[in-house]
C-alpha cells in the first residue's frame, strides 16, 4: 500500500512539474500594436517612419510628429490607408496641417506591407497617446 501511494506521488509531482513548465516556457502572444511596435522599430520591408516622422523622441521633423496619434481620434482603417496610401487622404504636395503645424503631403505609398502588418502597424500608433 506504501509503495502505490509513492508512485501516486511520483507520478503527481511529475504530472504538475510538467504543467507548470509548460506554462512558464509558453510562447507569449503579442498584441497587434506590440508587434506593430516591433515592425515599426525593424525597419523591415523598407519601412523607415523615423526618417520623417518623430516617434517619442527620435525620429525626423518632415511630417507630422506622431508620439500622440492615437489621440487624434483616427480609427485604425483611416491609419492603415494614410500608410499605404496617403494620396487617398492628403493629394500628394498639398499642405496640410497636423496639430498646428502645417506640412507638405509627401508622403510615400507603403503598400508593400501586407494586411496583418499594416494593422499592427496602426495598431500600435493609435495606441500612441
Amino acid at each position: 500500500m506504501k509503495k502505490g501511494i509513492t508512485v501516486v506521488f511520483i507520478l503527481l509531482v511529475i504530472i504538475f512539474g510538467y504543467i507548470t513548465v509548460k506554462a512558464l516556457t509558453a510562447p507569449v502572444k503579442l498584441s497587434a500594436a506590440q508587434l506593430g511596435n516591433e515592425l515599426i522599430h525593424s525597419h523591415k520591408k523598407g519601412i523607415d517612419c523615423f526618417a520623417c516622422h518623430t516617434i517619442n523622441g527620435k525620429g525626423g521633423n518632415v511630417g507630422p510628429n506622431l508620439s500622440k496619434e492615437g489621440l487624434l481620434k483616427h480609427s485604425v482603417n483611416w491609419i492603415e490607408i494614410q500608410i499605404a496610401t496617403p494620396g487617398k487622404h492628403f493629394k500628394s504636395g498639398s499642405m496640410v496641417k497636423v496639430n498646428g503645424k502645417t506640412y507638405m503631403a509627401i508622403m510615400p505609398d507603403h503598400k508593400m506591407l501586407n494586411k496583418k502588418e499594416l494593422f499592427e502597424l496602426a495598431s500600435y500608433l493609435d495606441s500612441l497617446k
